[in-house]
């Protein structure tokens, strides 16, 4: 640990020095020393503390990130993200998408034009000092739907496309939780500089998949963060739990300590999502809350996750905590509450706060989610039912007349910045 110490220092007086424009300069390359791997940017060691998305880089550089990572883009978008990681004296991961549907990567027209846009982005950005890596395609083997030989291999056929334009930048995919993913890699794409891997639930697993795999290079956590909603315990009705916002703060420090910091093959991470999105609920993987929500009185909030990342990122106490929520129940119940129609009901949070800021609690009852997607596709926003209720107190008081499945919303504000969560499903019958 106190080598990786070393590396975040020395990589942070680098990306200082190094963000600064585009002209050509040394470049960037991996390197194994001692049996641990290690990111170069011009000659410097640098350990990548990023984050996922391009939402309020300024939070993320001040509390000790050093990169961020997208999923795509065009040449237009590209320019104004790497005017973003110039600004913020950051890197970029830059992500090319890529489809999860085996047949493409057998159809010409489409192996084609996508060669055609790789080749455009690797020729406009090749001199840019604020790229450090292409991440070619995103999970294209998410439930097996592209984990085949034609696809890895135009995977590998791409880095190789990038690799003779842009010599400069490393070149990566991305795969999901998946050894079978990490074996094709191995056997159809060994051109690539290092993997990324994206992991919730099972992050601290991950050491051992690497290091039993056929592949012998380096990786980074792409994508990390809480117990996804495919990993969680369910009602009986099929809505997933979630877990509070003290609870994901607690397991993003020991998932950072334990298996990102932990593994010398591991050259950093991307925590998951530097940002707001809905995925099952609006806050499941969210490090901030929403801010453009009408009748929701909530302006894009810092959660306790951001509090976590600082910690571990700068290896000190922040000056300033988020609320501690403990729990969250409805008529005293935590798990599977069922309420009558049109009879009221009482929805508790227990919260404090340890600068002992005034608490206020903002309460929102949505339909639970019926339109849903997988691997980070878009969803709706489920419908609210009755309206918003501010409180001072730790309780609300309601009534829903329609039987049927909802959830509840708490969310707990300090005043200075921070917001604390929590939710349950319950049932009204």
């Amino acid at each position: 640990m106190k080598l990786k110490s070393l590396f975040i220092t020395l990589g942070l007086s680098a990306m200082l020095a190094g963000c600064g424009g585009a002209e050509t300069s040394e470049g960037v390359a991996v390197r194994e020393e001692g049996g641990a791997w290690h990111v170069y940017i011009d000659g410097r060691p640098m350990y990548i503390n990023g984050v996922g998305g391009t939402n309020r880089l300024d939070v993320a550089s001040a509390n000790g990130a050093n990169a961020f990572r997208t999923w795509g883009g065009s040449v237009e978008s590209i320019q104004k993200d790497l005017e973003l990681a110039r600004a913020n004296h950051m890197y970029v991961m830059q992500g090319i998408g890529l489809p999860k549907d085996s047949a493409q990567y057998r159809d010409e027209a489409f192996r084609k034009a996508k060669l055609e846009e790789v080749q455009l982005l690797a020729q406009t950005f090749k001199n840019d000092t604020s790229i450090f890596a292409w991440g070619i395609g995103n999970e294209i083997e998410l439930d097996n739907a592209a984990n085949t030989p034609t696809a890895w291999q135009f995977v590998n056929l791409l880095a190789q496309e990038i690799k003779k334009i842009d010599p400069r930048h490393l070149v990566s995919t991305v795969i999901s939780h998946n050894p079978g993913a990490l074996e094709m890699v191995a056997k159809y794409a060994p051109d690539l500089d290092f993997v990324g891997i994206n992991s919730y639930g099972g992050i601290l697993d991950v050491k051992d998949i690497v290091a039993r795999s056929s592949y012998k290079g380096p990786y980074l956590i792409t994508e990390w963060g809480p117990t996804g909603w495919w990993e969680t315990k369910t009602t009986e009705w099929k809505a997933p739990i979630e877990q509070t916002s003290e609870e994901k703060r607690i397991v993003y420090e020991e998932r950072y300590t334990k298996a990102i910091a932990a593994d010398p093959r591991c050259m950093g991470s991307f925590v998951f999502l530097w940002g707001q999105k809905e995925e099952r609920t609006p806050t499941w993987f969210c490090l901030f809350v929403e801010d453009d929500v009408e009748g929701l009185p909530l302006k894009g909030e810092k959660t306790p996750m951001v509090e976590a990342m600082e910690r571990v990122w700068t290896r000190q106490e922040p000056a300033q905590t988020a609320p501690v929520v403990q729990g969250i129940a409805i008529n005293g119940i935590p798990f599977e509450p069922r309420v009558k129609a049109g009879q009221a009901f009482e929805g508790v949070i227990d919260a404090t706060d340890r600068e002992g800021d005034k608490l206020t609690y903002v309460w929102e009852v949505l339909k639970e989610a019926t339109i849903t997607a997988t691997g980070g596709a878009y969803e709706p926003r489920p419908d609210r039912v009755g309206e918003v209720k501010t409180t001072d107190a730790n309780c609300v008081s309601l009534s829903i007349g329609e039987p049927g499945y909802y959830r509840l919303y708490a969310y707990v504000l300090d005043g200075t910045g921070f917001v604390s969560t929590a939710n349950i499903p319950f049932a009204v019958e």
